[in-house]
């Protein structure tokens, strides 16, 4: 499904967030990505689809290599690839049901004014309708975004990603601004777009709990470079301190 290699990103102030990465992703895979913060989890998220472009190396997509595509490709590309943000990165003034039809316009740049007007084909609508249902917040189509919690919030961000019918989804930080309970059920409906849907899940995730209830795969950057790749079931004691530092302790979520 994905291969990267050798990814390298230098930022222009010369900070290098990315060296040398290179792993690859089954399809139908639920690969978690864990390490401290500024490990360079988000920047690796970003260079897969292309919101950062990779300073060097390369990466494939369903056997294709998308690291130095045209505009137009990109756009394609992007229609199969969908991205669930810690902030939601939702239109507070819209209602729940347009900020979930945002979701389309990658795959009909002609219907764009659609999305401005709110004309959306009927079709889109009921696609939309069926995407809350399946995160279970149907009921909350024509609130406005700003009046949802934190978890509704996040799963409307993932009903605007399945709208795109995503063949990978990305997710950075999806559980990050949410309380334990909360968290748990939004990894839930990730787990069943991964095992129902085969949607093949890159998650960038924090708590080791969550890894192990969820990933079939994990890879553990620090400072930049990969140090870990394998089974949820690999991390042992030593691994977690050679990722997170010696005087690092585990701490569950529940």
């Amino acid at each position: 499904m994905l291969q990267v290699n050798n990814l390298v990103k230098t930022y222009p102030n010369g900070t290098k967030a990315l060296k040398g990465i290179s792993f690859n992703v089954p399809k139908g895979a639920f690969l978690s990505v864990i390490g401290l913060s500024g490990s360079g989890k988000s920047t690796l998220l970003r260079c897969i689809n292309r919101i950062h472009e990779p300073t060097s190396g390369s990466i494939s997509f369903e056997g294709q290599e998308i690291t130095h595509v045209n505009e137009h490709k990109l756009r394609e590309v992007r229609t199969k690839i969908g991205m669930v943000f810690q902030h939601f990165n939702l239109i507070n003034r819209r209602n729940v049901i347009n900020n979930v039809l945002m979701g389309r316009l990658g795959q009909f740049n002609d219907h764009f004014l659609g999305g401005i007007f709110k004309k959306w084909p009927q079709e889109w609508i009921d696609d939309a309708y069926d995407a809350l249902k399946i995160v279970g917040i149907s009921d909350k189509a024509l609130v406005r975004a700003d009046g949802l919690s934190g978890g509704q919030k996040q799963r409307v961000a993932i009903a605007r990603t399945l709208v795109q019918n995503p063949h990978l989804l990305l997710a950075d930080e999806p559980v990050a601004s949410l309380d334990p309970t909360t968290s748990y059920s939004v990894m839930n409906y990730l787990k069943d777009l991964n095992q129902k849907r085969n949607i093949t899940v890159v998650c960038n995730l924090h708590f080791l709990s969550l890894v192990r209830d969820y990933s079939t795969h994990v890879i553990a950057l620090k400072n930049g470079e990969l140090v870990f790749e394998g089974k949820p079931t690999d991390i042992t004691e030593k691994w977690f301190k050679d990722i997170y530092g010696a005087d690092a302790r585990e701490v569950e979520i529940h």
